[in-house]
């Protein structure tokens, strides 16, 4: 019986992990679904302006319904490889998902014709505490995507096109 506790808790907390990320996956699922975003976009020379510079560009778009931040993409082109992020948030405008990519774009031969994906990583988040992490991202950094989020939200205000 001593034996069984602990793998049976860990089974209930892997259940109650999986509960958790439900409301997460309908709410991601259904901004995939939404149509006619109005998107923003803001431009490689806006992060240079701040001196934020890749070798291959950074951009930031933002998608709206009805004038609500639902999604962002995040676009960040370095030498060797591209890492993009999507933002998802909330009715209530919390950050709820972010799904991040690591491609590698350049091989001893040169550029690849097709990127070939490094790692990624799928964040859950509740009430602006991450709930959740799938996967690993080949970095030495670890991002705090809450706050990068809110970063990238005042670009997005702050850039006028």
């Amino acid at each position: 019986m001593k034996k069984l506790i602990p793998f049976l808790l860990i089974i209930l907390s892997g259940f109650i992990s999986a509960q958790n990320i439900e409301p997460v996956r309908k709410a991601v699922q259904q901004i995939n679904q939404t149509k006619d975003f109005k998107i923003k976009t803001v431009p490689y020379s806006y992060f240079m302006d701040k001196s934020e510079v890749t070798d291959n560009g950074i951009e930031l778009k933002g998608f709206y319904k009805n004038g609500v931040l639902k999604k962002m993409e995040h676009f960040v082109g370095l030498s060797a490889w591209n890492i993009i992020t999507e933002y998802f948030f909330s009715e209530n405008h919390q950050l709820v998902f972010v799904h991040s990519t690591k491609y590698q774009t350049v091989d001893e031969n040169g550029y690849l014709e097709k990127p070939q994906k490094l790692s990624e990583i799928r964040c859950y988040y509740e009430n602006d505490k991450l709930i959740k992490s799938v996967g690993t991202f080949n970095t030495y950094e670890k991002t705090d995507y809450l706050k990068e989020s809110k970063n990238l939200i005042n670009d997005l205000k702050k850039y006028n096109n």
